[in-house]
């Protein structure tokens, strides 16, 4: 049995996002600092911006939806980019924002990133 080569999916992966998709940038945004309620300093953080390239966004399909983890409106869309995204980061897609809520992420134990899929919802 030959072994999956991840070397090669990975390769096809960025040649399809590279051929579809579109640059794009996630965002964690900061915050501006402050007080919290005892009166002790928080201090300011910027945000925090990964850039890639963006897959387009595809709609979850009326029988993948539960009511619960994904819902009506949720997509999908897979991203390329050195720096992993994480789940409550931003994007905008084609003038819409949306959140990432959860992130399916393929590796090989070698540390080949196959894809990154994103959920987003409104």
């Amino acid at each position: 049995m030959a072994a999956f080569d991840y070397v090669n999916a990975q390769l096809q992966r960025e040649r399809l996002i590279t051929k579809f998709g579109q640059p794009a940038d996630v965002i964690k945004k900061g915050n501006a600092g402050g007080y919290d309620t005892s009166g002790n300093v928080i201090a300011a953080q910027p945000d925090v911006t990964i850039s890639g390239k963006v897959s387009p966004k595809v709609d979850f399909k009326l029988s993948e939806t539960d009511g619960e983890n994904v819902i009506m409106g949720d997509a999908y869309c897979y991203f390329d980019s050195v720096t992993p995204p994480e789940i409550g980061m931003m994007i905008t897609l084609n003038s819409e924002e949306f959140r990432i809520i959860n992130l399916k992420i393929l590796d090989s134990v070698d540390n080949i990133n196959v894809y990154r899929r994103m959920q987003l919802r409104r």
